[in-house]
């Protein structure tokens, strides 16, 4: 059974949580991240069956190479991607690790469902089943460490960002994205959640599925968490959360079309170019670069 929320200290800045909107969910008032109960049950076969992975891999390809494109131009904006050690933590089907290798990055993956990395594995990728850092072997150095999507899913983010700054080489660039707690449609999903409609909130936490998220952190917030562990951050940038190809699948990952969905299909659509806009974007990337040798 997990412990309360309400009074824990905030994983960010140690300010008592209070909770809000839902018994499992809390927020800090001092820096503004938000954190959960909800527990990751990666080996839970009844719960990967409430996914539709073909229509989330419909509805998210074309989106996430985008947003790969854009990362790997940020990361090449501190240091070279061509022979450089990469590591990418949860790679899934591995379209971060195919975007890297084409611009001549050495990459590998660690992937905790196995079904997953054979899957990655079948498209020639390296990838080792597990969990960071435990996976890698103990002398395993990397000039990058990616995490797309995926630290928000890790209950210890201070253990996960300490082992960061210990596998990096002088100068290497731990690079997350994440969804932001300053996000429209996370503050449009807390809104409505107030107003008694339950849904949207539920589906931004993934409540119910394998892996749910643990935190929703500010941009400011992470990058404080991140600084916390020696890392020095270099750059804060948007991405893309949404679009309107791919929509329709992207929204029937999970639930079968309905009237319900329909509308929601229909608002998302209308919506999509604001939701879009970097001001309101749902996805946030922080680049974080370890010191140098000389430094």
């Amino acid at each position: 059974m997990t412990a309360p929320l309400e009074g824990q200290p905030c994983v960010v800045c140690g300010t008592a949580v209070r909770v809000r909107l839902a018994p499992w969910s809390a927020r800090c008032g001092g820096c503004g991240t938000w954190r959960s109960t909800l527990q990751p049950q990666i080996e839970s076969s009844s719960l990967h069956g409430a996914i539709d992975t073909a229509a989330r891999s419909n509805g998210l390809k074309e989106l996430r190479e985008r947003n790969n494109e854009r990362i790997l131009d940020e990361i090449e904006g501190l240091r070279p991607v061509r022979d450089a050690e990469m590591l990418d933590v949860g790679p899934a089907h591995g379209w971060f690790m195919t975007a890297a290798l084409t611009r001549g990055g050495r990459i590998q993956g660690v992937e905790p469902e196995e079904a997953i990395a054979d899957y990655a594995r079948g498209r020639g990728l390296t990838v080792r089943s597990g969990y960071f850092p435990g996976a890698l072997d103990d002398a395993a150095r990397f000039d990058t460490i990616s995490f797309n999507d995926v630290l928000e899913h890790i209950p210890d983010v201070h253990a996960t960002l300490r082992a960061c700054a210990e596998t990096l080489t002088p100068g290497g660039i731990l690079s997350v994205n994440i969804p932001s707690a300053t996000g429209l449609a996370f503050r449009v999903a807390c809104l409505l959640r107030r107003l008694g409609i339950r849904g949207p909130y539920l589906r931004l936490w993934q409540e119910g599925l394998p892996s749910p998220h643990v935190h929703y952190f500010t941009p400011a917030a992470l990058g404080q968490l991140i600084e916390q562990h020696g890392l020095i951050v270099r750059r804060t940038v948007p991405l893309s959360s949404v679009q309107r190809r791919g929509l329709w699948s992207r929204l029937h990952t999970v639930e079968r079309p309905s009237p319900k969905s329909i509308f929601a299909f229909a608002a998302l659509w209308l919506a999509a170019p604001i939701l879009d806009r970097p001001s309101n974007s749902d996805i946030v990337l922080v680049l974080a670069q370890a010191p140098s040798a000389s430094a």
